[in-house]
């Protein structure tokens, strides 16, 4: 396979590395992952990790493009944030290579700026967002650790918000009263739409977030449904947030399970067109798009 009808993606996480040999169109004909994400690696241990997990397949001579955090600050090579609005000819305008791999490019990431001043930053999510077959005027939900609402407008990213979702739900349930004999999620459904309810008609989640221990003093919520409950406050202070964009097609990007629950939420707040998309596929397809318009 020649470089000018194949490549290398890597979607490097904070946690975790997959390598992707990617065809013409974005299909993936192979994939590897690693354990060994951005997180945990300093700047001269990626070229060797890379080529580890890649083995055989740098043999074809292919060009390699990343996306993810091993553009972030002190990671493999800083790349700037470009600002809103950005397209796929932004991104591939702007990907640049390590000084100690000139056969590798990384993708920028993509920044929201008000009045010249930094506000807001996705890396990684921008490829997923150019891989995806979505109307050109849609929100693209990114559920997880740190939850990505972006907005998009003639194919273009024009505005976006990061929620800390993931990472307060599990402070919460380790670190406060809260969390005493909190059950695991994904068990009852109802609770998790009570608890959506609420922050729908109470923005003030941090009063709604003690509600959790009044409808358990209150004997109408039980210890192994009080997970649900606060993640139904959670993720519905989210879909409260953005009220204003119910009229717009949203496409949910994340793990299955976790983006059935937003589904189940944004319907309640009234979203009425959502889908589900597989967000490893929109990774292989949106890096395939940056290479063919920064290297055709």
């Amino acid at each position: 396979m020649s470089s000018a009808n194949g490549l290398i993606g890597v979607d490097w996480g904070t946690s975790n590395l997959r390598v992707m040999r990617i065809a013409e169109g974005g299909v993936v004909l192979d994939s590897r992952s690693d354990p060994r994400g951005a997180g945990g690696l300093s700047p001269n241990q990626f070229r060797d990790v890379l080529d580890a997990v890649s083995g055989d397949w740098l043999n074809h001579g292919l060009p390699i493009l990343v996306s993810g955090m091993a553009g972030a600050r002190g990671r493999w090579r800083e790349m700037a944030y470009l600002p809103c609005p950005a397209g796929v000819a932004d991104l591939a305008r702007a990907v640049a290579g390590p000084d100690d791999a000139p056969h590798v490019s990384i993708v920028p990431g993509v920044a929201v700026f008000e009045d010249g001043r930094l506000q807001d930053v996705i890396r990684g999510e921008e490829t997923q967002v150019f891989g995806l077959d979505a109307p050109a005027d849609a929100v693209i939900v990114g559920p997880g650790t740190h939850s990505k609402w972006i907005r998009t407008a003639g194919g273009r990213i024009t505005d976006f918000r990061t929620f800390m979702t993931g990472e307060l739900f599990a402070a919460i349930r380790k670190g406060t009263i809260l969390g005493a004999d909190m059950g695991e999620p994904g068990v009852d459904d109802e609770a998790f739409a009570a608890g959506v309810a609420r922050s729908l008609r109470d923005p003030a989640v941090t009063a709604a977030l003690f509600s959790v221990r009044v409808e358990s003093l209150a004997g109408r919520l039980s210890a192994a449904s009080s997970a649900d409950y606060l993640s139904g406050l959670l993720i519905g202070a989210e879909v409260a947030a953005q009220a204003d964009a119910n009229h717009r097609p949203v496409v949910l990007i994340g793990a299955e399970a976790l983006s059935r629950r937003y589904a189940a939420a944004l319907a309640q707040g009234g979203f009425r067109d959502v889908r589900i998309a597989d967000g490893a596929a929109a990774t292989a397809r949106g890096l395939w798009r940056i290479h063919e318009a920064a290297y055709r």
